[in-house]
């Protein structure tokens, strides 16, 4: 405790806790959405989320720590579906809980049940799409460095199969604003362009790109838009037709909080029948979604879960979510910017960023600042490389309280005084 006072009135003379005053205040209690309760976020943590206490988890981004609720549910699904075996599954999971879990997914994203196809992640789902549309020799795809490089590489494969050109965009890591993005994908179409891929919210360092209005833009033109919303899915608080593409895939595995192993595509009514399949498939209709994953017997537990995780989200609501988790982000962020040596590497305001935000030390490595903040602080963050540049990448989630980022604060202070 001293050393944390003794580091914390250092970063107080330097400007590094700008609204130290308010932040526990803030954190404590926070109002839930429209519902009109308040949540002390130290209470939900410790009722809702069972983590180790060896260190402090800030790599909420590579998947999500499942709530207690959803995680006893998991485990009861498995015991389920091991217990009645195939008679479950042939009697009742495809004649009626498959399509009460569509149902379900379809209410939390405002769409149909027959746009939703449940894929095993958000890269099978973008492959289907990407691999799904019909691109011709010439056309051309507009993408950024920072998109998810799997993602990347489904659309080098096409360039070298079918020769399609690849038009790759230098996204600014802190715009001024979204209209400088949204000029940028402007300014990159030609008549020759079939596609632009736009990825919601950076893996990288939690950028938001306007896609709503890139998506209005390109299909004003006939260009199709496909969405990699990822990390956007239940992070922040919106419905698939607000990003304004007929194409998106999703992971339910990350912010949504559901098991590894789940993730959702949706396509426009109207546009399915316009994708082949991947997976062989000659007996569905042209705009049967289904025609598009016939992938083999499901994870069946895992896909279960599904309606147990949207209840979670639903009762806390995204909006009361989205807000925590964009608190979490700026009380760390805004305080590690003042730290002499340190940039971050994203940008803050609420239109541009929520949960996730990168780092850098001058002089460091960003190698060797994960394993330090790690080895010698306990707290687990992640590096990430960019198109020209290494970050160290922060992804608290709603187990995560300000204690833990005081604890990141006062790490990255000790490495830039090493």
């Amino acid at each position: 405790m001293n050393r944390r006072k003794s580091i914390k009135n250092l970063l107080l003379g330097i400007g590094g806790y700008p609204f130290i005053a308010n932040a526990h205040q803030l954190a404590s209690p926070v109002s839930l959405g429209d519902k009109g309760q308040d949540i002390d976020w130290e209470d939900f943590a410790k009722n809702n989320y069972n983590i180790s206490s060896d260190f402090v988890n800030l790599e909420g981004g590579y998947f999500g720590v499942q709530p207690n609720v959803v995680l006893s549910a998991y485990k009861s699904n498995i015991d389920k579906v091991n217990q009645y075996s195939s008679a479950y599954m042939r009697r009742e999971f495809y004649q009626r809980d498959y399509v009460n879990i569509k149902n379900t997914l379809a209410e939390f994203s405002g769409v149909s049940r027959e746009e939703l196809l449940i894929t095993r992640n958000a890269t099978e789902a973008l492959n289907i799409l990407i691999q799904g549309l019909a691109f011709k020799k010439g056309d051309e795809v507009i993408l950024q460095h920072h998109d998810y490089p799997s993602m990347i590489d489904t659309f080098k494969m096409l360039e070298a199969r079918q020769g399609i050109k690849l038009k790759f965009l230098k996204v600014p890591l802190v715009p001024k604003n979204q209209e400088e993005l949204l000029e940028l994908y402007r300014g990159a179409i030609t008549k020759k362009t079939r596609c632009i891929l736009v990825t919601h919210l950076t893996h990288l360092t939690g950028q938001i790109l306007p896609v709503k209005q890139i998506g209005e833009m390109a299909k004003s033109q006939g260009i199709d838009v496909i969405v990699d919303a990822a990390h956007s899915f239940a992070q922040l608080d919106m419905k698939l037709p607000d990003l304004g593409a007929d194409f998106v895939g999703v992971n339910l595995h990350k912010w949504f909080g559901n098991p590894l192993g789940a993730g959702l595509m949706y396509v426009k009514k109207d546009r399915i029948k316009d994708l082949k399949p991947l997976f062989g498939d000659v007996k569905r209709a042209d705009d049967d979604i289904d025609k598009l994953g016939h992938y083999g017997t499901p994870a069946t537990p895992i896909v279960m879960t599904i309606p147990s995780a949207a209840r979670f989200n639903q009762e806390l609501s995204l909006s009361a979510k989205e807000n925590r988790l964009r608190f979490l982000k700026t009380y760390w962020a805004e305080q590690a910017k003042e730290i002499d040596r340190v940039t971050v590497t994203t940008p803050l305001d609420d239109t541009q960023s929520c949960a996730i935000a990168s780092f850098k030390i001058s002089g460091m490595e960003a190698n060797d600042v994960v394993d330090q903040l790690y080895e010698k602080h306990q707290v687990f963050t992640v590096i990430r490389k960019l198109h020209e540049d290494k970050v160290v990448r922060v992804t608290p989630n709603l187990y995560n309280t300000t204690r833990d980022l005081d604890q990141l604060l006062e790490g990255i202070y000790s490495l830039t005084k090493s």
